[in-house]
């Protein structure tokens, strides 16, 4: 729901934009700074950042004692190799993504010709970290990580009786992923926008939830969007409304894809057989 929401207001926001929307590709940064058009030095410094805040606040001492860092080596040294790290991991998965979609998809024309006729794989999320902008990891990561911050200090400030921890997950498998869409759809500002209100609303909903169906005293809930946003409004109301709240809900679920078929019958099933040719079709319907 969460990816599929923010793409289509991204792809509104870009079509009521009297301007063309630069995308992060088209953002050159001046003088010095030029160093960030780069994905890996950006993900590296972002990352020293946001790791190194972390492990300072739990400290060497702790993290001896855990084991992730031996007495004799050096803290400073090991915050950053740890958070450059996760900059060539990332480089590693965006380059090994499209491989491994174009492997995938070839390797399932035999299930797709045979047992299932127009069948398509399933991937998950993270594989468009490798058809969008570089940088637009980095910037949903970042984004979506600022939301967060913004709304457990809001938390705190209104004493809220759940206090929820920023996580790691929701902020990369969603808010960076709503970036990558959002940035193809709206451009950049898109792509800064709706990572940081979907931050927001990933603290916001989990405080809820978890207080209101009492998760908190057991120590955790999933933040992701769709589990902090949709899932507290389906349980408020099985709550209330009880077995018919679940009836209204499961026919709810059910009816989604029958109207997206019914409002583009012609191009349904060719979005994900040949999306060029379906971009085609839309776009001689719309100019009609």
């Amino acid at each position: 729901f969460g990816i599929g929401l923010f793409t289509w207001l991204a792809e509104k926001m870009g079509k009521k934009s009297k301007k063309e929307s630069k995308r992060l590709d088209d953002i050159n940064l001046p003088g010095w700074l030029k160093i960030f058009n780069e994905n890996m030095v950006a993900t590296a410094v972002l990352m020293t950042l946001f790791f190194g805040v972390i492990l300072m606040i739990l400290g060497k001492d702790y993290l001896v004692s855990q084991e992730f860092l031996k007495e004799s080596s050096n803290f400073f040294f090991y915050i950053m190799t740890t958070s450059f790290h996760f900059g060539v991991y990332l480089a590693i998965l965006q380059l090994g993504v499209r491989t491994f979609v174009t492997e995938l998809t070839n390797s399932f024309q035999g299930i797709s010709s045979r047992l299932l006729p127009g069948a398509v794989p399933g991937v998950d999320c993270a594989v468009a970290f490798g058809f969008g902008s570089k940088n637009a990891v980095t910037i949903g990561f970042l984004f979506g990580a600022l939301g967060q911050f913004l709304a457990i200090l809001l938390l705190i400030l209104l004493k809220s009786p759940t206090l929820v921890v920023a996580g790691f997950v929701p902020v990369f498998f969603d808010n960076a992923v709503i970036a990558v869409y959002a940035d193809n759809k709206g451009g950049a500002k898109a792509a800064m926008l709706f990572p940081f209100l979907s931050g927001l609303g990933q603290v916001f909903g989990s405080a809820f939830i978890a207080g209101f169906v009492g998760l908190a005293q057991y120590g955790g809930y999933l933040g992701m969007w769709d589990w902090a946003v949709v899932w507290p409004i389906f349980t408020v109301v099985m709550k209330y409304l009880s077995y018919f709240g679940l009836i209204l809900i499961v026919v709810g679920l059910l009816a989604i894809p029958q109207i997206q078929y019914h409002l583009k019958k012609d191009t349904y099933f060719l979005e994900t057989e040949d999306w060029e040719e379906c971009k085609r079709v839309r776009a001689e319907k719309a100019g009609k």
